[in-house]
């Protein structure tokens, strides 16, 4: 497919999406959170000014966020959503902040719509939502609560974004969680330092490239303990194939808690057994700043790997010449452009394949 064929697919892919729709935002495109959750990550720089951080509907409303419009916060950081999270519903927000400014470097941010001036609340450190506070969440919507963890200027800072509820009596001290080839299989293992109410784990594989989550194994917790446990499971179902291992845990009343995902990469002789052309997905996606697009080659080609973004334009060429038969990989990075949907092509005489990435800043 040359490129003009591409532009005319992207044209007609939009025009029949965009009929009765308002084109969707890829910043409302969030990673997903749940009571419980405990995430670790970084801000990093160049994110872009925006207007959603106010109180009401209408352009003049105030922002809920410290300071006036010499003082703005930059917008897309990250993205979160949370559906049902309860009352009472406490955020908090975690980091090194910097010394020398008296100023604060983050800030948490919940709103009732990503795409609306319907700010329900912020916070450097923490946001609490209940009936005791008069501000309890009722959480009608289907698209759920969204937690926004923004940064006051261009800047790269860790951070920890811990979400409780009130009435979600599960809670596990995940000390480490791990899963590796070896010997007929793979080898997932995980240890706590302290469980409540646990009553047991969970541990789901899906495929690089699927979306379908399969359980391979199931172990009881420890109830309510202080003291570490260590726990493991063999998956002897694999393929060559790289996979993605999760780990949820279940409570003594069914509440569910998904603790951490790692990465299987796959085994090194799949190259000697594909027979496909194919474009095989891109890992992690959705993406920051960085991601591996995956591809197989049924024989020694002359391709090329070229990045679009959604108008059509040449965001980066990443392959152009011959390569071996077998799957091949091949980092992506994204770091001087903004949030939104991107387009890998992959082209040659066998024909063309394209995939959607997300960058999400």
């Amino acid at each position: 497919m040359n490129k003009m064929k591409f532009l005319m697919l992207l044209a007609a892919i939009f025009m029949v999406t965009s009929i009765g729709v308002q084109k969707a935002q890829a910043w409302c495109e969030p990673g997903e959170i749940y009571c419980g959750f405990v995430k670790d990550s970084t801000v990093r720089f160049g994110h872009d000014d925006v207007e959603r951080y106010r109180v009401g509907t209408y352009q003049n409303a105030p922002y809920c966020t410290p300071g006036g419009s010499a003082d703005r916060w930059r917008g897309k950081a990250h993205v979160y959503r949370i559906h049902n999270p309860g009352d009472p519903f406490t955020l908090t927000l975690d980091w090194n902040d910097n010394p020398t400014t008296t100023r604060d470097d983050l800030i948490l941010v919940v709103l009732e719509d990503c795409d609306a001036n319907k700010c329900l609340g912020s916070d450097p450190h923490t946001l609490e939502f209940s009936s005791t506070n008069n501000n309890a969440i009722n959480d009608n919507d289907a698209n759920g609560i969204w937690v926004i963890v923004d940064s006051r200027v261009d800047t790269t800072i860790a951070y920890t974004l811990n979400a409780y509820c009130g009435d979600f009596p599960f809670d596990v001290e995940l000390l480490s969680f791990s899963a590796n080839r070896i010997a007929g299989g793979v080898k997932i293992d995980w240890s706590t330092a302290s469980e409540t109410e646990n009553d047991r784990f969970e541990v789901s594989r899906r495929e690089l490239g699927s979306d379908e989550w399969v359980t391979v194994g199931v172990v009881a917790g420890n109830g309510t303990s202080s003291t570490q446990h260590d726990y493991s499971v063999m998956d002897r179902s694999v393929g060559n194939a790289g996979y993605y291992y999760e780990l949820s845990g279940f409570d003594v009343n069914g509440n569910k808690q998904v603790f951490n995902a790692v990465l299987v990469e796959a085994a090194t002789d799949v190259a000697q057994i594909v027979d496909t052309y194919a474009l095989m997905g891109n890992y992690p996606n959705p993406f920051n700043p960085t991601t591996n697009i995956r591809f197989s080659l049924a024989e020694a080609s002359s391709i090329t790997l070229t990045v679009y973004d959604v108008q059509g334009r040449v965001v980066s060429e990443l392959v152009d010449g011959m390569m071996e038969a077998g799957v091949h990989e091949v980092a992506f990075d994204a770091a001087g452009l903004t949030s939104g949907v991107y387009f890998a092509q992959m082209s040659g005489a066998f024909g063309s394949d394209v995939m959607k990435m997300v960058l999400m800043k």
